[in-house]
């Protein structure tokens, strides 16, 4: 009967240009969302409304700053990796230059002109008689029976995996190998992260191992992932005229029940301290992000620490998990956000973005990598207690950024662990002390550089929450049982054999709420590559 209502509801969505789509959140899935109700729904923009608690768009992905006091750059994900839902995304969104094309095609020209065919390639640094000496990465540096293990999971059901870590399948000495290294900087698992997870990252990517990084034209982006991929969206969406309602905090979701079935007929929000409701029809959509890995970022200074918060209290949460944890206690099939939002020592990482106002820090850098100035390697620090890596991006990174400055920026996955050199945990460690422990082990002089430099260190405490250990059911599916106007996105969601280290997870997740509450009878595309039993070549 609950199938039958759907039906229905969505035939009259399909066929109505009154339908309102409520869209609760501004994530990247979020806007997706969006984009796709315009023109894959022909849904009319003035009748999508997209609330969101903050002052900007883009929950919490930012770039922003001057080369005055230090630029700030927040990634949503690390790296981006663009995929065939992206493509259709960014191919509906026209580039905001007034050049005629898309983003795609933006970025796609931008990746002929600036011949960025060069495959930026991961680079391990370890300790030399005489400084850093970088480690040769031709094989994966593992045993037969680790070889093993990996073949074994790869094979393994995602059932059997239950909550396992990485680290009950795998020993020691596999989390010391030139494999592990180059695999947790690219997608920032640690040990202690979803079996289940490592798994499915492993089979959608472990083919192209062999380039360390796997960098298509589309991650190949002029600026940072805000101003060349969010803002974009954001632009194409006001100029259509959609409905952004910002500083507007979601507190609660009302339903009504019918023969079994939820319909949402209102929503509850705070908006500059006052309360406001919005009714919703039952021909109308509601699309909600739950939880979010930004969630309680927090950025200080060259001197200054960022503050730390415990975010422990439901009371201190970020409406996308609040709200995700009054609806689980409502309504069964939401999953359990617990098990991602308070295991803060187990998700959080620090990230740092540094402004250079002399070139010679920057050119010492390329000249350690061997490799074409600022084509987007990664460069891992093996022994650093803080673990380490630095991303040399193209110059400039920030659209506003002058040419005699230069800028990079980096994350250490162990923030809690005390440093090699400043004795403390980078946690508490102004921006200064983080550069001071970078310039330590590159064993770079650090008077000149530190004088003419800004280090702004950002403090992400869910960053990795969606890589952790989980069972069936703690992922609520994008299609909620019982919920005829009402569907769930974001990276906390369950996309069967999906990989939620990339941006392409939350784009894919709003393509498929778009397609059901709209009937629009399509799926998105399969991601293009996928486990063959060509990856045995790997253990030749």
């Amino acid at each position: 009967m609950v199938r039958q209502h759907h039906a229905t509801l969505a035939h009259t969505h399909q066929t109505s240009d009154r339908v309102d789509a409520w869209i609760l959140g501004s994530s990247l899935a979020s806007l997706a969302s969006a984009v796709h109700l315009i023109s894959d729904a022909n849904v009319p923009a003035s009748h999508i409304h997209i609330l969101e608690s903050q002052s900007t768009p883009g929950d919490g992905i930012i770039s922003s700053g001057n080369p005055l006091n230090g630029y700030d750059h927040r990634p949503g994900c690390l790296p981006s990796f663009s995929d065939v839902c992206m493509e259709k995304l960014l191919a509906l969104v026209p580039s905001p230059s007034g050049s005629g094309r898309t983003v795609k095609e933006d970025i796609e020209k931008f990746y002929d002109d600036e011949h960025c065919q060069e495959v930026p390639t991961t680079h391990i640094l370890t300790k030399g008689d005489h400084g850093p000496k970088r480690i040769k990465i031709g094989k994966l540096d593992l045993g037969l029976k680790d070889r093993m293990k990996l073949t074994i999971l790869m094979l393994r059901s995602e059932e059997r995996l239950n909550k396992k870590r990485i680290d009950q399948l795998f020993s020691k000495p596999f989390f010391d190998s030139v494999f592990w290294t180059v695999f947790s900087t690219i997608f920032t698992f640690q040990p202690w992260h979803s079996a289940a997870e490592f798994r499915r990252c492993l089979r959608r990517y472990f083919h192209e191992f062999r380039n360390l990084n796997t960098k298509s034209p589309l991650d190949s982006i002029q600026f940072n992932q805000f101003e060349s991929i969010i803002m974009p969206i954001i632009q194409f969406l006001q100029n259509r005229g959609v409905d952004f309602r910002l500083c507007t905090k979601v507190t609660d979701i009302v339903t009504h029940s019918d023969r079994g079935a939820e319909t949402v007929s209102a929503i509850h929000v705070l908006h500059n301290s006052s309360q406001e409701t919005f009714h919703v029809r039952p021909d109308d959509i509601v699309i909600v992000t739950l939880g979010s890995v930004t969630s309680g970022s927090s950025s200080g200074s060259n001197k200054i620490p960022p503050p730390l918060k415990t975010m422990i209290a439901e009371d201190e949460l970020d409406e996308n998990w609040s709200l995700w944890l009054n609806l689980g206690t409502k309504y069964p099939g939401f999953g359990d956000p617990y098990n991602f939002c308070t295991r803060l020592t187990e998700s959080r990482l620090e990230t740092f973005t540094v402004t250079l106002r002399d070139a010679e820090y920057f050119d010492r850098l390329v000249k350690l990598t061997c490799d074409k100035p600022g084509i987007g390697h990664l460069v891992s620090l093996k022994h650093s207690n803080w673990k380490i890596s630095i991303c040399i991006p193209r110059q400039p990174f920030f659209s506003c950024q002058p040419d005699n400055v230069q800028t990079f920026w980096g994350y250490g996955l162990c923030p809690e662990s005390q440093g090699n050199f400043v004795k403390k945990p980078m946690l508490v460690c102004s921006g200064e002390e983080i550069m001071v422990e970078l310039l330590r082990h590159l064993g770079f002089p650090l008077d000149t550089i530190l004088k003419n430099s800004i280090t702004i260190p950002s403090v992400m405490p869910r960053r990795t929450a969606s890589l952790l250990p989980r069972i069936r059911g703690d992922r609520p599916t994008v299609i909620l049982d019982g919920m005829t106007n009402l569907a769930a996105i974001g990276q906390f969601v369950e996309i069967p054999d999906e990989t939620t280290v990339s941006m392409d997870y939350g784009v894919r997740g709003a393509q498929l709420a778009v397609s059901h509450l709209m009937d629009l009878h399509k799926q998105p595309e399969e991601t293009k590559k996928r486990l063959s039993f060509l990856f045995l070549d790997f253990w030749v």
